[in-house]
């Protein structure tokens, strides 16, 4: 029978708990590696206010910070997709645990209730095999249950003696179906306990690495809001503007770019086909 297990959490659960992680409820007590781009050498306040001192050192400090700041958003970017993706990989095997565990749990009934009927049928039979001894036929009971194996070795040994009436005949037969069909439902709860155990602990594997990966993406976003807040002050400082203008200029530039890289993706996909029946496309008349 399936055992009850942690690894055994229902999806809506799961993702309760990852959704958790992901807004980094659980990251004050966990111990989060800080992300590679802390260690980026960012510009002091006296270097970036020393570089305005010539046309030629400023933009070249404008353009180290803007790159920076592109840097912490792009580092964010990709720990949060690294975050999703391993919570999908989570999902999908914690459904397949689901349907695995929900498999174990129905063979395990099935196989019980064969076993059950087999036990019948072997009593049945078992029954009318004393009976036969007692009226003088060789012990079939024994012969049977003991060195026979087959149907067929039964109904051999039965036919010779012609002690085996068609009702009898068809209790024995019953009851060799009945013994196999529960050996093949017990030898099928087996493997499905045993690909339940598997997927238990894959599902306990990609859970953490889940979990790590959500934390780590929510360490990336506080570096990048803390770090980048710095970072658009100092911009401002070199271009004689405020943060908010910075932040809103960087914005603007971010969706631009994402806009061009779109449709640079679109221009270069395939045409759809056109679809069975529509009219072709009319050439421009030259006149």
């Amino acid at each position: 029978m399936a055992e009850s297990t942690p690894t055994r959490r229902s999806r809506r659960t799961s993702a309760a708990l990852l959704s958790a992680a992901m807004i980094g409820s659980v990251a004050a007590g966990a111990g989060v590696a800080v992300p590679a781009f802390a260690d980026e050498d960012y510009p002091s306040w006296d270097e970036v206010a020393k570089a305005k001192e010539s046309e030629a050192t400023k933009a070249k400090e404008i353009a180290n910070l803007t790159g920076l700041l592109e840097g912490l958003q792009e580092s964010s970017a990709d720990a949060s997709q690294s975050s999703q993706m391993a919570a999908e990989a989570y999902r999908v095997t914690q459904d397949d645990l689901d349907a695995a565990t929900a498999r174990e749990e129905s063979l395990d009934k099935q196989s019980a209730v064969a076993q059950k009927a087999a036990d019948t049928s072997k009593m049945r039979a078992g029954l009318i095999a004393a009976h036969l001894a007692k009226t003088g036929a060789q012990d079939l009971s024994l012969n049977l249950f003991i060195n026979g194996n087959t149907a067929d070795d039964l109904l051999s040994q039965l036919g010779t003696a012609s002690k085996l009436s068609e009702q009898s005949e068809t209790i024995y037969r019953q009851a060799v179906q009945d013994k196999n069909t529960a050996e093949s439902l017990i030898a099928q709860a087996a493997a499905a306990t045993a690909e339940r155990k598997r997927l238990s602990a894959e599902s306990k594997e990609k859970y953490e690495s889940a979990n790590d990966a959500a934390l780590g993406a929510q360490a990336a976003l506080d570096a990048e809001l803390k770090k980048s807040a710095e970072l658009y002050e100092q911009l401002a400082l070199l271009k004689d503007t405020t943060a908010d203008v910075e932040r809103e200029y960087q914005s603007g530039q971010s969706a631009a770019a994402a806009a061009a890289a779109l449709a640079k993706a679109q221009a270069a996909a395939p045409a759809a086909p056109a679809a069975p029946g529509a009219p072709a496309a009319l050439s421009p008349i030259h006149t």
